[in-house]
């Protein structure tokens, strides 16, 4: 499994979504050889749907998915399910799942670069967040934002995308939490990762003009950075430093570093 967004239940069916690696090398690849096995195997990965009933049995199966490649992303939402495999290109899978029995692939949008992370952001929209890569899938062209149309899940397709060049990776690809969304608002933020400095950026989306940057700061310091907002401010955590900005616009209030602290003495 790739995180925990590669499996879910829904009405009391377990569906999850996985790589498959062949086992051809360590000890039973030994085990094979000194027992006379040399049969040709498949050195390829693949991947597989499963759908399990409430005693963990296989109700319905799919296999062999996007051959020698990888699953990089997934979500499930209601009865239909989407995950992202990448080797060269970015196949974003659309599967039906309204039959446990009978799970069907019934869409795939292929795009250069990858998803690390989706999101669902309403009105039949899928955010992506990940890699743009080159067309031989070596090399990285920076971070890539992708907004899916899934009002029809048959016909994915990728209503706008914004590339942040000089990005080499993000915190949303190491953990999901690190990720500020907030739907409603229509604000999404997280940290990305540049060959000169590491900045945060909360951006908008409008589906006429696309992403919008609306908020970007230079952060420093190891560790994650947050972004949150409590009532009409908004919060960005990075190091031991912690800056408030008005929600609205996103003017600087105040800011506070945090130094170490001396445990009060037991007597």
């Amino acid at each position: 499994l790739n995180d925990s967004f590669s499996i879910d239940e829904y009405n009391g069916y377990l569906r999850l979504v996985t790589t498959v690696s062949p086992v051809s090398s360590g000890v039973t690849g030994i085990a094979r050889f000194f027992s006379g096995d040399t049969e040709e195997r498949n050195q390829e990965d693949s991947n597989s749907l499963y759908v399990l009933d409430e005693n963990l049995e296989i109700a319905g199966e799919i296999h062999d998915l996007a051959k020698d490649e990888s699953v990089y992303s997934a979500r499930f939402m209601g009865d239909v399910g989407y995950f992202v495999t990448f080797k060269q290109v970015d196949p974003l899978f659309s599967v039906d799942l309204s039959d446990p029995s009978d799970p069907e692939i019934i869409g795939e949008l292929k795009i250069p670069g990858f998803s690390e992370y989706l999101h669902p952001y309403g009105g039949g929209q899928l955010l992506g967040i990940g890699m743009d890569v080159d067309e031989e899938g070596v090399t990285t062209e920076g971070v890539k934002l992708s907004m899916f149309d899934i009002s029809d899940p048959a016909n994915v397709t990728e209503a706008s995308q914004l590339v942040l060049e000089n990005m080499y990776g993000t915190d949303v690809a190491y953990n999901y939490k690190s990720v500020f969304v907030d739907v409603e608002r229509n604000l999404f933020g997280f940290r990305a990762y540049g060959s000169q400095s590491d900045v945060y950026y909360i951006f908008s989306y409008d589906a006429a003009e696309g992403f919008k940057e609306v908020f970007s700061r230079e952060v420093t310091g190891y560790g994650e950075a947050r972004g949150l907002y409590a009532g009409e401010k908004f919060y960005l955590i990075a190091g031991n430093t912690v800056e408030s900005y008005t929600l609205a616009g996103f003017e600087k209030i105040d800011d506070i570093v945090l130094g170490s602290i001396e445990p009060a003495s037991v007597e």
